[in-house]
């Protein structure tokens, strides 16, 4: 009896020091935002020895999340600092928890480094952070969108001819948690409406009539933050006339139309390429039996991105009957 009790404190002292040597913990800038508030997650993990180790990444329920910075490297004392910076927006209110998030280690004790069979001592173990609680505070009712932000609209012309296409363009500069102007529509009686994404702010129209018209004022409503108010932006209404056109530059007016039309099928099209070979390249990586077909069809990839890197590395010692798990894993990052 004593014995068994004296190697269960043997192996707790010895759990308790490798423990010591690796910490990860996580916080976060702001615990009360507002709905659609951004605010910081930072995940700190530190480690002096360690054959392999893997942060696992944040999802979190009722909240987007965004990687903005992940950062290794070695402190005055020698430790190694993980750093990774996570943009949080929650998009609901209520009292919300970031659940622990963890890091799997696998390490070998500096006395057994140099061993030839250094392997037999690999030690994997997880550890984990603290759960933060996050208040999340409601906006105003009627507003979804949060921030602060400048509005503005033009035209290239506000007389035209038949055939010939007005061209309006909105843009929105700020910060806040408008992700993109896709909500942005219009509805113009008697035309017809193309749009555009030229980037995530600014958004452009292309709009044909065969009568004069008006584009109207384009509005948004949202919560600023900083003043704790509700601001609504308006841009100003556009009278559009419409003067009559020859033939000749309504038929072409009418093809350049026609390319414009074509362009979210040559999108398409070149998507779906890109699709199938990925499906190709899948097909051939599982056609790989063994470790050394599948390192020859994947070493064009390595260091593209740091997962499958790693699992390239770990493709090098696999055992056998581990071999199916690691290739179904790396499949997975295709």
């Amino acid at each position: 009896m004593q014995t068994s009790l004296g190697k269960i404190v043997l192996i707790f002292i010895l759990t308790t020091f490798t423990l010591q040597a690796y910490h990860f913990t996580m916080s976060v800038d702001n615990a009360q935002p507002m709905v659609g508030e951004k605010f910081i997650l930072t995940l700190n993990f530190s480690y002096q020895n360690l054959e392999e180790y893997e942060v696992e990444e944040p999802q979190f329920e009722a909240f987007e999340v965004k990687l903005l910075e992940d950062n290794e490297f070695k402190d005055g004392n020698g430790t190694w600092q993980v750093k990774q910076r996570y943009q949080l927006i929650p998009n609901r209110a209520g009292t919300l928890t970031l659940a622990p998030l963890k890091t799997h280690i696998e390490m070998i004790e500096e006395q057994y480094q140099e061993l030839y069979n250094r392997n037999k001592y690999l030690k994997k173990f997880d550890i984990f952070t603290k759960p933060i609680v996050i208040n999340v505070q409601a906006l105003p009712q009627d507003v979804t969108v949060t921030g602060e932000y400048e509005l503005s609209a033009n035209i290239d012309k506000n007389v035209t001819k038949l055939g010939e296409p007005i061209h309006f363009t909105v843009s929105i500069k700020g910060e806040g948690n408008l992700p993109n102007l896709d909500f942005l529509t219009l509805s113009i009686p008697h035309t017809t409406v193309y749009e555009k994404m030229n980037r995530p702010y600014i958004k452009s129209f292309d709009i044909l009539s065969d009568g004069n018209f008006m584009i109207p004022p384009i509005l948004l409503k949202y919560y600023n933050q900083k003043t704790k108010q509700v601001v609504l932006l308006s841009t100003q209404p556009f009278e559009i006339e419409v003067r009559g056109g020859n033939a000749k530059k309504e038929k072409s007016s009418r093809l350049w139309w026609l390319l414009i039309l074509l362009l979210p099928l040559l999108r398409f099209l070149a998507q779906f390429f890109k699709d199938n070979e990925k499906k190709t390249l899948r097909k051939r990586l599982k056609r790989c039996k063994n470790r050394e077909e599948l390192l020859k069809k994947l070493m064009p990839y390595l260091h593209k991105n740091r997962q499958l890197t790693r699992l390239i590395y770990q493709l090098e010692e696999v055992e056998t009957q581990e071999f199916k798990k690691l290739k179904k894993e790396i499949l997975n990052t295709f």
